[in-house]
This record gives C-alpha cells, sequence and structure tokens, in this order.
C-alpha cells in the first residue's frame, strides 16, 4: 500500500528543515535536521531506508548494505534523488508511538548486589584548617591565574610544566628534585626544537603526561588539579614511542631531531634512543612511583599550609556519621537472559574456548549464589560485521581531524544500521518478555581509552538509550573468562551480569538516617541535552538549539525500604512534534495530583537553557508541580587526593561548608544555590590499590545547584533536604554496574567528544554535531513501528 511517510514533523521549524531543503547560510554554521524535518519526500527517502534495514533479518551480504550505504549517500548529496519503495506507515498514525517501553513479567530473577547485611555510610564534610587530619578528608587544588580559560591540549601542557615547577621548589627529596627537573628541561626543549603548534598534539601531550602525569579539570572557570596518575602506566613507554612512530612519522623524526641535537647532543641516534628509554622508563618503576607518591602527599601539606600562593590547597575532614544505605538487592522482570555473541574476526578461533568458559564462569556464580535463580542461554555466535557495518573502515578514521564528506556518511550509516539491529531485538524482548543481551568480542586493549576505539563512545549512546543488554568485552576480559578456574573470575563474571541487565533492571534497599513519609513515590527525572546546533560557530550571540533526552526513575518508599526501577524514557526534539511536549506535560500532571508523590529534576545544562523549564511552566498545575518539585543543575569539582580512610564512606557536604570550601578555593560561582555536594562511597577492595597504599583512582566531588534556599544539616526545609540527597543517592546506587562499588557518577554530562558529520549535499558543505544527529535518529526509529 502507498502510504504517506511517517519520519515527519507535523509542526516544522525553520531550523531544521534548512538541511533537507538545502539552504545554506554560511561555512560556520552549525546545522540540525538529518533524520528529522518537514520535507516530505526527503523524509520518505528515510522511511525506505530505515524499512529496508529492519527486514534485514538473515545475515546480508557485505555487498547489500554496502548498496544501502550508497543509496543513502545518494539521497542526502543529491535532493532530487528518490528511492524505491514504499513508505509504510501514514505519519498521522505514529504520532503517538512510543520510542521506548518496559517489559513486564511474573517470572522475575533477584540477587543481592554483594551480600545481605552490607552497608555504607555517609557522613558530614567540613573545611578544615591549614593542617591535614589525620582521620581522613579530600583535598581539593587549584591552580592560580588560570580563571576563565577552557580546558585545552595546552591549557593541560602548560598546566602540567606549572605543577612540575612548584612540586620541585618544595620537595626536600633530592633524588625527586633531579628527576623533576630533568622532566622539565625535557619538556623546555621540546618545545625550542619542535613545531610551533606541538603542545595540541594529542600523543605528544600523552607522551608528556608520560613523565608529567597530572590531570586537570574545569569548574566555574577554575582549573583544578584532578588527578596525580603516579602509578602503573595504561601504556609502557615503548608502546608509547611505537604508536608515535606509527602515527606521526614526521613528528617522530623531529623527536629523532630534538633528542640528538638538544637534549643529548650526540649524533648517534641509537645512543640518544637508548637514554631516552631509559628517561621514560625512570617513571615505570614501582619503587620510584611510591617514592613520589610519598612526596607528592608532603607537597600537598605545604600547599594546604599556603607556601604557595600560584596554588590553593583545600582540605575537607570527615566529620559525624549521618546515616547508612544498605548495597541492596537487584531484580528483574525475566530469570533468563538469551546472549547473541558478535566477536572480531580476528578473534574467531577463540570462540568456542570463551563459550566454554563463559559457561563454567555462570556455573561457578551460580554455585556461590552470585546470582539468585538466573538462567544464561546462548542463542548464536556471528562476526561482528553483523552488526556493525564496516568495522575495519571505522577504525581507520581519524577524529582528531574533520571527518571527510565520505567518512562521515561511512560512520553515519554504520550507527544507523546498528540502531535498527538493537531496535529489531528490543522488539523480541518486548514481545516475548525475556532480557536478550549481546556480547561484543573487541579485539582491544583495556588500558585504551573507549576500548581502544574512538568511535566507541557513540555505539554506547545507542545501546543505552535502547536498553538492550549490550557488553563489550577486551582481549584481556576474553582471557579470564575463557580460563575460568582462575582466582577472581567469579566476581568479573557478577559484574558483567548486572551490566547485561541494563534498564530492566530494579534496586531494592534499605536505609537509616533519612527523615521522609513512610509513604512516598518520587520521580527522579534527568534531562540531557544533545550538543548544540542551528547557531554559528563563534557566534556569542547566537543561542544554539538543543533536542533534550528524558530519563524517568521511580523511587518507591515504603517505611526504612525503598526501591529504584527506570520507569520512562523520551526524546523531545527542538522543532519536533508538539504531542512529545504534551505527553511529558501529562505525565507530570497526572503524578502530581497524588499527595505522597514528589518529583526531582536534574539537569545537565542551566535550568534557564531547559527545555522541562517551559513544559512546566505552560501547565496549568504548574504551582502545584514546583510546591512538590526540586529543580537541580549538576556538575562536577574535581578532588586532588582522597585519603584512605575516606574512601569507604560518602561525604555530604552542605552549603554553609561547600560556600567556605568556594571562597578558599577562590572559585567565582555564579550557579544557583547550592544544595549539596557529595564524594560517593568507593569499597574496600584490594584491587583497587596500589600494595596496600592508597588508589590509582579516586571521584570527583559532585555538585547539585539548586533554585531554592541553601540547606544545612540542621534547619525548617529538613524534608526536603532529606529528599533530594536520598534521591542522588538511590539515583547513583542504581546507575552503578559493581556489585562492589555502590556508587555511579549520574550520566548527565556529554562524555563523547564534539565530532561534527561533514555532509556534502547539492554541492555545499553542511557541519552537523553527532550527537545531534543520534538523538534525531533515536526518535525517528522510536516513530516506526516494529516488526511483527
Amino acid at each position: 500500500m502507498n502510504m504517506k511517510p511517517e519520519v515527519r514533523g507535523i509542526r516544522g521549524s525553520n531550523c531544521v528543515e534548512v538541511f533537507a531543503k538545502c539552504g545554506y547560510f554560511s561555512g560556520k554554521y552549525i546545522y540540525g535536521g538529518i533524520f528529522w524535518s518537514g520535507e516530505e519526500e526527503y523524509a520518505k527517502n528515510w522511511s525506505i531506508l530505515i524499512h529496508n534495514l529492519l527486514h534485514m533479518r538473515k545475515k546480508s551480504a557485505e555487498d547489500t548494505l554496502r548498496t544501502f550505504r550508497d543509496e543513502m549517500a545518494k539521497f542526502l548529496s543529491n535532493p532530487k534523488h528518490k528511492l524505491n519503495g514504499d513508505a509504510r506507515y501514514d505519519k498521522n498514525l505514529v504520532v503517538q508511538v512510543r520510542g521506548w517501553k518496559t517489559i513486564k513479567s511474573s517470572e522475575g530473577l533477584q540477587f543481592y548486589r554483594f551480600n545481605k547485611d552490607a552497608k555504607f555510610s555517609f557522613v558530614v564534610g567540613r573545611v578544615g584548617g591549614q593542617e591535614i587530619d589525620r582521620r581522613s578528608g579530600l583535598v581539593f587544588l587549584k591552580i592560580a591565574g588560570k580563571d576563565g580559560e577552557k580546558v585545552s591540549r595546552e591549557i593541560i601542557w602548560e598546566s602540567r610544566k606549572e605543577v612540575l615547577r612548584v612540586w620541585e621548589s618544595l620537595t626536600d627529596n633530592p633524588k625527586v628534585k633531579e628527576e623533576l627537573s630533568k622532566v622539565r628541561n625535557f619538556i623546555q626543549i621540546l618545545e625550542e626544537y619542535m613545531p610551533a603548534d606541538i603542545k595540541n598534539n594529542s600523543l605528544f601531550l600523552s607522551l608528556v603526561g608520560f613523565v608529567a602525569p597530572f590531570d586537570f579539570k574545569g569548574f566555574s572557570g577554575s582549573l583544578l588539579v584532578s588527578r596525580a596518575r603516579l602509578f602503573e602506566k595504561k601504556k609502557t613507554a615503548e608502546e608509547l614511542l611505537d604508536e608515535l612512530k606509527k602515527k606521526e612519522e614526521s613528528l617522530w623524526l623531529d623527536l629523532l631531531h630534538t633528542l640528538k641535537n638538544g637534549i643529548y647532543k650526540t649524533d648517534d641516534e641509537n645512543s640518544a634512543l637508548q637514554s631516552f628509554m631509559q628517561f621514560l622508563k625512570k617513571w615505570e618503576d614501582k619503587d620510584f612511583l611510591r617514592e613520589l607518591r610519598k612526596d607528592w602527599k608532603e607537597v600537598l601539606k605545604k600547599l594546604i599550609k599556603g607556601e604557595r600562593k600560584d596554588f590553593l590547597g583545600v582540605f575537607v575532614r570527615k566529620d559525624q556519621e549521618e546515616g547508612k544505605l544498605s548495597y541492596g538487592t537487584f531484580f528483574a522482570p525475566s530469570k533468563k537472559i538469551k546472549l547473541y555473541v558478535f566477536y572480531e574476526k580476528t578473534l574467531e578461533n577463540k570462540i568456542g574456548k570463551f563459550k566454554e568458559g563463559f559457561i563454567q564462569a555462570y556455573n561457578m556464580a551460580k554455585e556461590k549464589r552470585f546470582l539468585g535463580n538466573a538462567e544464561i542461554e546462548f542463542v548464536e555466535s556471528t562476526p561482528i560485521e553483523n552488526i556493525i557495518y564496516n568495522l575495519k573502515g571505522l577504525k581507520d578514521l581519524n577524529f582528531d581531524e574533520q571527518l571527510k564528506h565520505e567518512d562521515s556518511l561511512d560512520l553515519l550509516f554504520s550507527l544507523l544500521y546498528f540502531a535498527c539491529r538493537l531496535k529489531n531485538l528490543r522488539a523480541i524482548t518486548e514481545r516475548e518478555n525475556s532480557l536478550v543481551g549481546i556480547l561484543l568480542l573487541l579485539d582491544t586493549d583495556v588500558r585504551e581509552e573507549n576500548g581502544g576505539y574512538d568511535f566507541w563512545s557513540y555505539f554506547n549512546f545507542i545501546y543505552d538509550y535502547f536498553g538492550v543488554p549490550v557488553q563489550t568485552l577486551n582481549r584481556q576480559t576474553i582471557e579470564i573468562l575463557s580460563k575460568p578456574n582462575q582466582e577472581g573470575v567469579t566476581p568479573i563474571f557478577k559484574n558483567l551480569f548486572i551490566s547485561l541487565l541494563k534498564d530492566h533492571k530494579g534496586l531494592r534497599f534499605d536505609f537509616e538516617g533519612f527523615e521522609l513519609p513512610k509513604d512516598l513515590n518520587i520521580y527522579v527525572v534527568l534531562e540531557k541535552p544533545s550538543v548544540g546546533f542551528c547557531y554559528e560557530r563563534f557566534n556569542l550571540n547566537q543561542k544554539p538549539e538543543r533536542h533534550f533526552l528524558y530519563e524517568i526513575y521511580s523511587v518507591k518508599v515504603r517505611g526504612n525500604t525503598a526501591e529504584i526501577v527506570l520507569e520512562d524514557k523520551m526524546i523531545v526534539l527542538a522543532g519536533g512534534l508538539d504531542s512529545d511536549r504534551e505527553v511529558l506535560r501529562r505525565w507530570i500532571e497526572e503524578k502530581v495530583q497524588f499527595q505522597n508523590v514528589r518529583f526531582c529534576f536534574i539537569t545537565a545544562s542551566k535550568w534557564e537553557d531547559s527545555r522541562l523549564e517551559d513544559i512546566i511552566a505552560q501547565s496549568q498545575e504548574s504551582e502545584k508541580i514546583r510546591k512538590k518539585s526540586l529543580f537541580v543543575e549538576y556538575s562536577e569539582l574535581p578532588t586532588a587526593y582522597i585519603s584512605e580512610k575516606a574512601e569507604p564512606d560518602c561525604f555530604v557536604i552542605y552549603t554553609t561548608e561547600f560556600e567556605n570550601l568556594k571562597a578558599k578555593l577562590k572559585i567565582k560561582d555564579e550557579r544557583l544555590s547550592t544544595a549539596i555536594a557529595i564524594k560517593p562511597a568507593f569499597p574496600k577492595d584490594d584491587r583497587f590499590k596500589l600494595e596496600g597504599e592508597e588508589r590509582f583512582y579516586h571521584s570527583a566531588l559532585q555538585v547539585f545547584s539548586t533554585k531554592g534556599p541553601g540547606w544545612e544539616r540542621e534547619e525548617v526545609y529538613s524534608e526536603k533536604k532529606n529528599l533530594f540527597l536520598f534521591s542522588v543517592l538511590s539515583l547513583s546506587l542504581y546507575e552503578s554496574e559493581s556489585y562492589i562499588n555502590p556508587y555511579s557518577k549520574l550520566d548527565l554530562w556529554q562524555k563523547r567528544k564534539t565530532v561534527y558529520l561533514n555532509i556534502q549535499r547539492n554541492h555545499k558543505d553542511y557541519q552537523i554535531p553527532l550527537t545531534t544527529a543520534l538523538y534525531e535518529m533515536l526518535y525517528l526509529l522510536g516513530k516506526v513501528p516494529d516488526l511483527q
């Protein structure tokens, strides 16, 4: 039947229609609307293509996918090109189609996260004096004089030099002083001999970071030290130099020249390289790193005492305990999970052994009652190309450079095909009321970022949205699970299983120390904005448009027990359908009528840029909603160091103390009145320690700001303060996929690098943020009915 296409907004927007209609502003303009616009013929092409991809039920030949990819390229590039086929769905019939649904089942599973009696405490944090309290606490370290500067590669490069200089001036250890001096000299000579833009090169920044291992993050225009990586390296010196030699051949030759003529003053290249390797290997030596960690703590103490004016150090000590939360019990709507395995071809000869080991590890976990009544069934194993198109080509993309037209098309099509496959699997889950999971076996190294593939975070965004249980496994994990008799495999398997439950899991836990009503339903709504679009880059007078993803969590409190589940997800597009905003508004209006309902709205943007603010303002129940709601902005303040005794506890820093902390760090924060700042709990687990010493990872302070008055430990807003603290801790507990780690940072940040697609349409070049395109893609797929 030839019907009108479903993929079209009934109410259009000039902004999102520009790309489809071949409008054009300037080379600096950032566009949106690649998947969703008001142009009907353009939309029909997407409808036909998606229909074809969704109906590829069998393993399809690569040339078939290549044909579909080329067809997509044609209608994107040529506005006159039309695909053959029917757009099967009437747009007027799918306006109310929801893109995300929960599954229900009477046959469920449940198991303890850690053990039945495991709990962690939350304690009050107070700003200390100029001495580090021996009991426990947090250290914050700000670099003075860099206010208002955005974190960039050059800023990180220069800041590493600053830390080295200050450390060298304060250390009392002559061996450390000598080595720091060598590092400063090395960086100085690099700057003198290498090309002028060397500070912006990612590999050379990593090289400098190998011997000046300091990380930095910004907060309200201030730059703070976020970590001193004085422990075992992700990559060895040999691996780092090999990568530099392969990827930066010209700069590698420049480095050799610098080593010979600038540093070691020799004509012997091998001699210079050998000396340089010895210099780098010093920073791999465990005894030297241990000495550095010990000395760094002494330097922090001096900075807290105020011995330098260019660095501001503050100590927050642990005070009294406020309450406790249990680790809880996970549950899910189905006790069986069916697994599909997709693997890179380089791992094909390891699949049989992996599956045998996986089942053995599962049985071992079952024997220890780690997984309750869970059941696992393998459905099939197949090459990863059957779910990710052109993986080999994606590996070759350089995301440090601007993507070319053809590369943009390859990436876009691969993501669309992946999303269509996941949509089909999600449909099976909903139809059968059972869990369907995917294991992606990648030939990558655990020490590499993004699993070793720069593009992976965008695939991750897709399966996070669909909630299809997808878990990636790298070479190290594959080897461990292939030999399940070795020590530590059962905890790894339990974490893997928790991750596979994804959005289908729920968490039930006990608490004490919170003043809450005995019968309460809290709805926590996370607002996740897309990257901005429809504006001219670098034009500060233009306000970008954004799409918004909403995740709605339900927290039911009954006595001293709570239960949290993910209730819904929805996407509201800029220039999208009015009905989408109406669905969200009506849902809030319906829930607010109940006496025992409260809301906690959390956004990663500012409230003046929030779509939620507009939706609530347009409601006739606006006043009632606001009385029952908390409106919160989220940010993070990096910690330079956390003492061992402070790790197991959750620190809570109330308004006055947090304002005191900012004042001492001279942070000019124009955010809303700070509600609460939280340092999450971290488990007592030797796997996260260095030979009985401090941990090699520590979390940032999670800062929650609100429109309302600041909250103190004792005040008339006690119930709202407890409501808020309890809401964010509940969500943190839920989002953690670790059996032993009872927290996870709220997933609100744009962790993905802002990559721009460069699409040529009608002989003009258009730049479109990739994450903006993904919001539209997922929204569009949500409007397309599932296969029957």
